[in-house]
């Protein structure tokens, strides 16, 4: 073992061994209440600390996905205040995509005049690792009233040139959530070039480039079926790395006249074919992508501990994880059976 990574790798271990296990799961399902599910994530090593002062006959499911989301980010901190300064600056982009979904939130509510959720607003106040470390101006962002306040918000921080560009361009909602995205994965990739080497590198690649292949992927489709857009237009809005997509075989998916063509090009022209496994029997590919990368997450955790890019790949995890329980609480909401409930979840 890499004796650089020895001791990550041990306390890695030691948190995924907190990790919901299937009979929890199964319990989970079972379950007729969102105080029901709160009471048994209660009594499980995993999440027994964060819902200790919690009253789970008053707690509602907002107020228990903050929590939720709060022991993500101690587990993050515990992480983060575990690495040297090198390591810390892939790290940071964990929390940088956490500051680009913020953004996006808020910019929403500039363009929807949406109230700003309470429940939100706490969850961002939340976490105090947040307000240290992040340079946006939080203050000036909840009371902005127009997207140039967000901006204005911004200043000093990476955001505020993708941000200030797009203003000049007109561009709307949608346009600029895809701008910070493309930003985002364009830094983590010349991040990893610059700070990774050899066999850590190639890890990182792997899981980073696989899931923007991936993403591009599943945007040219979205693109094709549901909005009809033509092929210059899905160019543009496609993030800009290239990990195992080659240029000429995108512009062949991009210009297909059909979906049945675009299907059977990933199918044999990319090592992504099963991103569209039993798209004829009406299986939905956005399930495959989670099913695909939570995969591939699990497979380099496992195998290579002694790496930085295992980290990444344990924080996917868990927010996978998170992500399964906030399925449950929501399918109970709806009434929902444990069966129907299966194939959304992620295990």
């Amino acid at each position: 073992m890499n004796a650089e990574y020895s001791a990550i790798a041990a306390k890695l271990k030691a948190m995924y061994s907190n990790f919901l296990s299937k009979e929890d799961y199964e319990q989970l399902l079972a379950k007729k209440s969102v105080n029901d599910v709160c009471g048994y994530l209660k009594s499980t090593p995993g999440y027994s600390e964060v819902l200790s002062n919690v009253n789970e006959r008053d707690i509602h499911r907002g107020q228990m996905e903050i929590l939720l989301n709060q022991e993500m980010f101690n587990e993050y901190v515990s992480l983060y205040n575990f690495m040297d300064h090198k390591k810390r600056a892939i790290m940071n982009f964990w929390f940088m995509r956490r500051e680009v979904e913020f953004l996006k939130r808020e910019i929403r509510y500039i363009y929807t005049h949406e109230k700003r959720s309470d429940d939100e607003v706490n969850q961002s106040r939340f976490d105090a690792f947040f307000e240290t470390h992040t340079k946006i101006n939080r203050d000036i962002m909840h009371e902005a009233k127009s997207l140039s306040d967000c901006i204005e918000a911004c200043k000093g921080t990476p955001y505020y040139e993708p941000l200030q560009r797009a203003e000049n361009l007109d561009a709307d909602f949608f346009s600029m959530g895809m701008m910070l995205d493309s930003y985002y994965y364009s830094a983590i990739w010349h991040t990893i070039n610059r700070n990774l080497s050899g066999k850590q590198a190639e890890l990182f690649k792997k899981l980073t480039g696989s899931k923007i292949d991936m993403m591009n992927l599943m945007w040219i489709y979205r693109g094709k079926r549901y909005f009809d857009f033509k092929p210059e237009i899905i160019f543009t809005y496609l993030l800009p790395v290239r990990y195992r997509l080659a240029e000429d075989v995108i512009k062949q998916l991009v210009n297909a006249d059909s979906i049945e063509r675009f299907v059977e090009i990933v199918s044999t022209s990319t090592p992504y074919d099963g991103l569209f496994r039993d798209y004829n029997k009406g299986r939905f590919p956005e399930g495959n992508f989670r099913e695909m990368y939570n995969k591939l997450a699990k497979n380099i955790f496992v195998n290579n501990p002694e790496s930085m890019v295992a980290v990444y790949a344990y924080l996917s995890l868990k927010q996978v994880e998170l992500n399964n329980i906030t399925t449950i609480t929501e399918g109970i909401r709806y009434n929902l059976n444990a069966d129907s409930l299966r194939e959304h979840i992620g295990l």
